[in-house]
């Protein structure tokens, strides 16, 4: 291989590199809209008045019309709670009542289904951890010691939308 071969292949794979970095494997980006993430609405945009007292499960749209639901990491639990309770941390992250918090749990990475509403705490199935969404999704019960991330939204023009990244890192920290 000569050397104008080897450039047009590493472009090609830069190409194919950069355009891996747009698929549905990625976490929500500034910009993405909210989609219903299963069942009979899966793929259809969430509007604030969606969000009522029960969770809803969620993944990001992005504007290219992927829907990033390649990875647990990207999966969100959408909730309506009093916005006179929670906490200063919590306040930059929601959306008014609304709040987007990761579904991946800080112990292993498994998915945070559980939602008590009458004390607004998200419950992993796993292992038994609860998180207390009003106090920034700090963990109540172990085994996890992190609590869940929050994602930064805001809503206009009748949708949800990614207005900034989550506020610390997704799931578990990484075992090397």
């Amino acid at each position: 291989m000569n050397r104008r071969e080897i450039v047009t292949v590493g472009v090609a794979l830069g190409a194919g590199l950069a355009h891996g970095a747009r698929s549905e494997r990625m976490k929500p980006q500034i910009g993405d809209v909210l989609v219903h993430a299963f069942g009979d609405r899966a793929g259809s945009v969430i509007s604030p008045t969606d969000v009522g007292r029960e969770r809803i499960f969620a993944f990001a749209l992005a504007p290219d019309g992927v829907v990033r639901d390649g990875s647990l990491h990207g999966q969100l639990s959408l909730l309506r709670v009093d916005e006179a309770l929670m906490s200063a941390k919590t306040r930059p992250y929601a959306a008014g009542p609304i709040l987007a918090v990761s579904a991946a749990c800080t112990h292993t990475g498994c998915e945070v289904s559980g939602w008590q509403r009458d004390n607004n705490e998200l419950i992993c199935p796993c292992h038994g951890s609860r998180f207390a969404v009003l106090d920034a999704a700090r963990v109540v019960l172990g085994p996890a010691t992190k609590p869940l991330a929050l994602l930064h939204i805001e809503l206009g023009d009748g949708v949800i939308r990614v207005a900034g990244k989550f506020s610390r890192r997704v799931g578990p920290a990484p075992t090397y």
